[in-house]
């Protein structure tokens, strides 16, 4: 039976409020993110109040049972009611903000504060407005401790000390007027809210998706962590993927998207990740493990991308299905043949060139997904589903420009580093750099108007460096991986620009279309008979 859950809107006063924290009457669930606002974003916050603007809903939700808390809001540490508690479920970086600025320090001399600096906030009497640090421009006109302010005795004694500067009464009553009126704004503001009652976590978090004062839905992996929270092994999904993400670092895989880990994690169930929902991941015995499994095999998938296929950076991975793909792959054959890591590579670039992953309806993709697990457990040949045996792939046209937008102008690129790179190892953090032969419009990026440089390359020749020195001096075989022949050296030397980029792009089309029809793919016959 579903517990009764009521939600009501409400306002409360800051005031109120930090007097309700004080008294341990509001909780932060263990599940909550960490506090991340930067000064800058905590200065943004008391200039909307100040200027009297909205700064967004609370979500409050009291529970019908306790849950595991954070010991502080802030840097302080706050007491422990014994009575039923109200958890900040959306609004945390604004509480803990506002009560990490206005809490007077001497009320909890009692304990060891290590970051207190970080929410000091200070307001300039004259200029009306707030900075992180005092202001030293004028050492006589002094910035005061938004504390100083918001507290009674604080301000009080403040206002006194005024008048041992040397200053005109004019600007004393400038400055007692600008710090007044704060305080009673700091006092009166009225902080609108959402109060949930009842329910259970799935509840609260279903709610909070729809309410939240960002107008986004919460993250999947946050709310599996809310429904998964365990206070026996204290794991949190949410923190865990973090700390893998961090661990791709040196792969450039760090902003790989959260939810495609969460699909890679899914997907481990031996089901196509999209069939797979929270509730099945909350059925298992023990998510940590499940998880930390799936790691091994994600990272298994990024170091082959980054190693054997040149995907040397996040943006130049063309499907995200890809990478659960193989991720699904080595959970399978955790350690394939010389031979089926060829068949994998050779999977890649059909899947890259052929759009295969956007030509399929979903049964379609449940079938994709089959063929491939068999491919990886070596019971087909290639992986590579077709609705019939006549059916053929084609490439999408050459493309106009080179940045990360879409499938094409990765997989050229991709053909670019493969070509550059061949059978070399790949450096740690290998990174490259996209350099204009002839200057051109950031908007205007034609492929053959770029070279792409790696960073490894820059350090084995300084003199390189320079575009011209780099084309007029290096070995042709050095050029031709960068699909420069020894025309095109004589062209550059002349500054035949047209010539030059017309004779390049039909270099980079014939290479780059004998590769694709190696692997049975049809290059777009506009680009083989117009080469513009």
């Amino acid at each position: 039976m579903t517990n009764t859950i009521t939600v009501k809107p409400d306002i409360i006063l800051i005031e109120d409020l930090l007097e309700d924290i004080t008294n341990g009457e509001y909780k932060v669930p263990k599940f909550q993110r960490d506090f991340v606002w930067k000064s800058a974003q905590m200065i943004k916050l008391f200039d909307s109040i100040l200027k009297g603007y909205p700064i967004g809903n609370l979500l409050f939700w009291q529970a019908d049972q306790e849950y595991k808390t954070k010991d502080k809001i802030s840097p302080y540490t706050i007491k422990k009611n014994a009575s039923q508690s109200v958890y900040i479920l959306d609004g945390f970086q604004r509480v803990s903000t506002l009560f990490g600025v206005l809490t007077n320090p001497k009320k909890y001399d009692d304990q060891k504060i290590t970051n207190a600096n970080e929410y000091s906030i200070y307001f300039d009497v004259k200029e009306n407005n707030f900075s992180h640090i005092p202001n030293k421009r004028n050492a006589h006109i002094p910035s005061v401790p938004l504390y100083k302010v918001y507290d009674n005795r604080e301000l009080f004694q403040f206002i006194r000390d005024l008048d041992k500067e040397e200053i005109s009464e004019a600007e004393k009553e400038q400055y007692i007027d600008n710090v007044r009126d704060l305080h009673s704004i700091l006092h009166k503001y009225r902080l609108p809210f959402v109060l949930i009652k009842g329910g259970d976590i799935k509840a609260a978090v279903e709610i909070f998706s729809r309410v939240n004062s960002t107008g986004t839905d919460i993250s999947e992996d946050f709310m599996l962590s809310a429904l998964s929270y365990n206070v026996d092994t204290n794991f949190l999904l949410t923190e865990s993927i973090t700390t893998f993400l961090n661990g791709l670092n040196p792969y450039n895989f760090q902003d790989l998207k959260r939810a495609t880990v969460l699909d890679c994690i899914s997907n481990t169930d031996g089901k196509i990740y999209f069939d797979v929902t929270i509730e099945d991941l909350l059925k298992k015995e023990s998510l940590k493990d499940f998880v930390n499994t799936a790691y091994k095999h994600i990272q298994k998938a990024v170091e082959f991308l980054y190693k054997k296929l040149c995907v040397i950076d996040i943006r130049l991975l063309p499907y995200p299905s890809q990478l659960i793909f193989i991720s699904e792959y080595f959970r399978l054959n955790p350690e394939p043949t010389s031979e089926q890591y060829e068949a994998l590579k050779k999977w890649f670039w059909v899947t890259t060139y052929s759009n295969y992953f956007t030509m399929y309806s979903l049964s379609q993709q449940r079938s994709a997904y089959k063929i491939f697990c068999e491919f990886a457990k070596g019971e087909h040949p290639d992986g590579i589903f077709k609705v019939d045996n006549k059916m053929t792939f084609s490439t999408a046209k050459y493309p106009n420009k080179l940045n990360f937008v879409g499938v094409r102008p990765r997989a050229l690129q991709l053909f670019y580093l493969k070509t550059i790179i061949e059978d070399n190892e790949i450096q740690d953090r290998e990174g490259f750099k996209e350099i204009f032969i002839f200057s051109a419009s950031t908007k205007e990026k034609p492929p053959a108007n770029i070279i792409l440089r790696l960073s490894s390359e820059f350090e084995q020749d300084p003199q390189k460096k320079q575009l011209g020195n780099f084309i007029q001096n290096s070995a042709i075989e050095v050029l031709e991986k960068h699909f420069i022949n020894e025309k095109m050296v004589e062209l550059y030397k002349q500054n035949k620009q047209e010539e030059f980029l017309k004779t390049r792009k039909q270099y980079l089309v014939e290479k780059e279309s004998k590769f694709v029809e190696t692997m049975g793919i049809k290059y777009a016959k506009d680009d083989l008979s117009n080469i513009q």
